[in-house]
């Protein structure tokens, strides 16, 4: 099973209602969090599902219908199915057995053959009609989630962002990305030569502070407000546990906390690179 939007279905689906309206007055959602225990790859699986609609919750009450969690790792090779007769499921999975990118896609299905089945809330089109659905047979899908299982927080925090050019970007001027894999830079081709040549210039010596201070220091202060708006759209992303896990060893909020200071925050994560500009810390010396 895999969630495909545009599967045609030979009989109502109760799907996320951009994909279809089969159950135009119910949901059906899967809550995922995926916690990898630190320093290794073994990983603790919660997944609370939500079931709007009676019919469909009484096929589960009568043992006709299961809660269902397919996994898949594609890097280790890792498949399983999960099923429950309620709405909660919790697995622990060994380390290595998951890695890299895991898809995550959850599903409600006949676990028994079901004759003349026929539900109250399907949309009018189906009025008057009844289905045979054979065991194994999707009654309901949530879209399917990809989360990132690495030790990338045991990495340093520089290993989290990259770097991306952009043509129609003036020269100048930076933006940045929060993409699946990286926080990415974004330079114009002639703004990222010259960075390069600076930050080689600059490697393993004072300046590099100055690079610190002008670039990586907001870029990392604009993305950690991005990311507390809406934590868990990012959580799956492959640098979210690496940041997360920082922000834990320097005392400040998780992601998604409310009223964090993310511009000490910043600072703290990069260890106060202002006082190791070498302007400021000449001052220092001669005042001392």
């Amino acid at each position: 099973m895999k969630f495909d939007p545009g599967k045609a279905w030979p009989h109502p689906v109760l799907r996320p209602p951009q994909f279809g309206d089969d159950y135009p007055q119910a949901e059906f959602e899967a809550e995922i969090e995926v916690t990898r225990i630190k320093g290794s790859t073994a990983v603790k699986l919660s997944v609370e599902f939500a079931l709007s609609d009676p019919d469909l919750s009484g096929l589960v009450s009568q043992g006709i219908a299961q809660y269902v969690l397919l996994i898949k790792s594609p890097s280790t090779h890792f498949r399983r199915l999960l099923r429950s007769s309620t709405p909660y499921m919790e697995e622990q999975f060994s380390a290595g057995a998951l890695s890299d990118r895991v898809e995550f896609a959850p599903f409600l299905v006949c676990v028994q053959a079901l004759s003349d089945f026929q539900a109250e809330g399907w949309h009018s089109d189906f009025s008057g009609r009844s289905f045979d659905l054979n065991s194994g047979a999707v009654l309901a899908e949530d879209e399917a989630r990809d989360y990132w299982i690495d030790t990338a927080d045991e990495s340093p925090l520089g290993s989290i962002f990259g770097h991306k050019r952009q043509k129609s970007l003036p020269n100048g001027c930076w933006d940045y990305e929060l993409g699946d894999d990286r926080i990415y830079i974004i330079m114009s081709d002639a703004d990222a030569v010259l960075y390069e040549a600076a930050r080689e210039e600059a490697n393993n010596r004072p300046e590099s502070q100055y690079l610190m201070n002008g670039l990586y220091l907001p870029a990392l202060v604009a993305a950690l407000n991005e990311i507390d708006q809406d934590a868990q759209e990012f959580a799956p992303r492959r640098w979210f546990a690496s940041l997360d896990q920082r922000l834990e060893t320097v005392g400040c909020k998780a992601l998604g906390e409310k009223d964090s200071n993310r511009l000490l925050d910043a600072q703290k994560l990069l260890e106060s690179p202002f006082l190791r500009m070498p302007i400021i810390a000449n001052a220092e010396a001669e005042l001392s």
